[in-house]
């Protein structure tokens, strides 16, 4: 058994495509299946199955797969591990994310004061971090945390933050401070695409306000913006973000009720060691949002 089958071996996993992994790992499909079944009978059983075009764990390959998983994790805490000793560090995070538009402020103020150290961006949708942070895939997630359960997932939230309605100012309700979301069931809304994190949160919204939200357009967080902008419609979204929108031509309400609170903070792969600008990043987001007032 070699690392190199291993390393195909959780490369399948993730892509559950022959032709898809081969072309990633930039082998041939015939090598690539040749060193699974070489694996497969060295360990007396099936690892995947065929399902159509693509390929499936099978009950032994999900078993084997968290065992590999656990392998390669401590090897590379134990690489980590060597780098600090040796004060030595890549100068580089692997950072998955579902908003840069949120976090546009705080990746520009550690820039600038970390300008050595990179940040690559990884997008992801929904509660796929969860996945891509224990596969080692990204060192760290920055977003929504609200409702982690995964015992090899940690995180710390770094602000709590209410529910407001982004709103044009020639609204009805533009005077108010404060609204029930029940109040606006009426409303043409604009939402994001429901596979994100924070519209998930949000339609838990709707339903425990009682209704169903006439959604005029689904879209990204800068149109969304816009849409408001020019009166298409209002949109839920979390008190910092609405304060973040760059226009003097919106306003926003706080919703009381339901008096949801939305989580965002940093997630890692539970003890994993962290490299010197792992660290860095965390401090500085803990301090950054430590003083930023919602």
């Amino acid at each position: 058994m070699e690392l190199l089958q291993l390393k195909y071996f959780l490369e399948l996993c993730e892509t559950q495509h022959v032709s898809k992994t081969a072309e990633k790992l930039n082998i041939s499909q015939p090598s690539l299946s040749s060193t699974i079944k070489k694996l497969e009978k060295e360990l007396g059983a099936p690892l995947f199955v065929r399902k159509g075009r693509n390929l499936e764990l099978s009950e032994y390959g999900q078993v084997y797969k968290d065992y590999i998983q656990q392998a390669f994790f401590a090897m590379e805490n134990g690489r980590r591990q060597i780098k600090l000793m040796r004060d030595e560090d890549e100068k580089s995070i692997n950072l998955g994310i579902l908003s840069p538009y949120v976090w546009n402020d705080t990746f520009r103020s550690f820039r600038e004061q970390y300008p050595d150290i990179k940040i690559n961006q990884f997008s992801i949708e929904g509660f796929k971090f969860l996945s891509a942070i224990i596969d080692g895939r990204i060192d760290m997630y920055i977003g929504g945390v609200n409702n982690i359960y995964n015992e090899k997932i940690e995180y710390e939230t770094l602000y709590d933050d209410e529910m407001a309605i982004l709103m044009h100012k020639s609204h009805p309700f533009a005077r108010r401070k404060k609204i029930s979301l029940t109040e606006c069931c009426n409303e043409k809304f604009i939402n994001l695409d429901s596979s994100t994190n924070l519209q998930k949160f949000i339609s838990t919204m709707y339903q425990d306000a009682g209704f169903e939200p006439n959604v005029i357009m689904v879209c990204d967080y800068t149109l969304r913006d816009q849409m408001v902008i020019e009166n298409y419609g209002i949109s839920i979204t979390t008190k910092l973000s609405a304060m973040q929108c760059k226009s003097d031509k919106v306003t926003y309400a706080i919703i009381t009720e339901p008096a949801q609170r939305r989580k965002l903070g940093i997630a890692w792969r539970k003890n994993a060691v962290f490299t010197k600008s792992m660290k860095l990043f965390y401090d500085f987001a803990k301090d950054y949002y430590r003083n930023v007032e919602i």
